[in-house]
């Protein structure tokens, strides 16, 4: 309601009133007509109130707007869905870059923005909770400049304890699905371990596991994060691995991940498949030759399939060999950040040259049958550092090096901190240690 429609309702109000007062056919009844005229300036107040209030809201419901990350949307995108010119959006990408991971947004998670009343290109407040504990908060200053707050509310943290046996023919995923752990965190458990142990060929019945989660509650019910701080594995055939988490100075440095006591990376690197089916023919190991018939050594893995079948490269790294000789044919090989080299022997055609960096599933060349070969299949082959070769199905990538320094340092002492609370669960009856967390 405008000022001059405000201003009549009261005029009508007032005449109302005086006219009920003069024109009032009893005289005797003048104290009832002074509480009513009372009783009507109150009404007429709370009324005035009221509608103040609704154009308040209706002023904040104009200025006020929502955005939601879509399905191969970021930041930019969802901002520029939401109206906001371009150069407000640089401006609050570049408040919240050294504090929030731009590129973890999740589908689904909300953006508001509060639009400055006088100016409808100009972001007032900005704000975006990635879980209900904690809010990234961004308020002009009044001269432009958007100014960072994180709210961080209360949360409460458990210290859980997971162990057991693998029973026959069980898994150890199998096992941690069972006692009921996430499958997010299944799945960190996995990707730690495999950088050290061959499961498919190693894990036995009587391997014994142990793994402490570190989650964390919002109103001790709602479940806003989950680490996997500790793993144990310990078998016949597999040995003895223990694997920390590390939490580094910088809450978005690629050196968090897990690591072994000496500061040994465990980050798997997800080594993929060189073909998109896979059939072997042949494996690694003492073979008679298909085509000299002596009994020797087969130094990889035949895939068999049609020729022009794309190769990939099974992880990140730098061709060093593209090439053709008369026993290997056409072939590729890759050496990767852990000084490992994978290799591509008899190709029909090759996709890539010396010196050229691949990353991970990029083709690299096509199925063929060039070389010293009976038809058309790809061998595939890993050498270790020393050059020696090795079963390619036991081959277990590391992303990173070992920490060191100060990081090294840091690492040390949240072990202690680990082990201290894996020996209070393993002492104790409870399956769980509850605490606040100091935010």
């Amino acid at each position: 309601m405008n000022k001059k429609n405000k201003r009549l309702l009261f005029a009508a109000v007032v005449i109302s009133i005086i006219a009920y007062r003069f024109f009032s056919p009893s005289v005797s009844s003048s104290l009832n007509v002074e509480n009513k005229i009372r009783g009507l300036e109150l009404k007429l107040d709370s009324l005035y109130h009221e509608i103040e209030q609704v154009e308040e809201e209706i002023s904040l419901l104009h200025r006020q707007r929502r955005g939601s990350i879509q399905a191969g949307q970021g930041m930019f995108q969802v901002l520029d869905d939401m109206g906001i010119p371009n150069a407000m959006s640089l401006k609050i990408v570049n408040a919240l870059r050294d504090t929030v991971e731009l590129l973890n947004f999740r589908v689904g998670e909300e953006f508001n923005v509060l639009m400055d009343p006088d100016d409808s290109t100009r972001v007032e407040q900005f704000s975006y909770s990635p879980n209900p504990a904690v809010v990234h908060q961004l308020i002009d200053d009044g001269g432009g400049e958007l100014l960072y707050t994180r709210i961080d509310h209360p949360t409460t943290i458990h210290y859980r304890l997971y162990e057991d046996t693998l029973t026959q023919g069980s898994s150890l995923d199998q096992a941690l699905r069972f006692m009921g752990i996430p499958s997010t965190m299944i799945g960190v458990v996995n990707g730690v371990l495999l950088c050290k142990i061959p499961f498919r060929t190693h894990a036995r019945a009587g391997d014994r596991f142990r793994i402490l989660l570190k989650e964390e509650f919002f109103e001790d019910s709602i479940r806003i994060d989950g680490k996997v701080l500790y793993a144990y594995y310990s078998g016949v055939r597999t040995g003895t691995h223990e694997a920390f988490r590390y939490e580094d100075f910088d809450p978005k440095s690629t050196y968090t991940a897990h690591y072994t006591e000496d500061g040994e990376a465990l980050i798997y690197s997800g080594l993929r498949y060189p073909l998109d089916r896979l059939h072997i023919s042949s494996p690694y190991g003492m073979r008679r030759h298909p085509i000299t018939g002596q009994r020797t050594m087969h130094w990889g893995v035949d895939y068999r399939a049609p020729t022009g079948t794309p190769i990939y490269a099974v992880a990140e790294g730098v061709v060093v060999k593209s090439t053709y000789d008369n026993v290997n044919g056409h072939y590729v090989a890759v050496r990767h950040s852990d000084n490992y080299t994978s290799y591509y022997l008899h190709m029909h055609r090759r996709s890539v040259r010396r010196g050229q960096r691949v990353n991970s599933r990029q083709v690299i060349g096509s199925v063929g049958s060039t070389g010293r070969s009976t038809g058309p299949h790809l061998h595939f082959g890993f050498k270790r550092p020393n050059g020696r070769w090795m079963d390619p199905l036991q081959k277990r990538m590391i992303a990173t090096p070992k920490l060191e320094g100060d990081k090294l340092a840091r690492f040390l002492e949240q072990v202690a901190q680990t082990r201290g609370i894996l020996d209070s669960l393993m002492s104790s009856d409870a399956p769980e240690i509850i605490a606040m967390d100091n935010n």
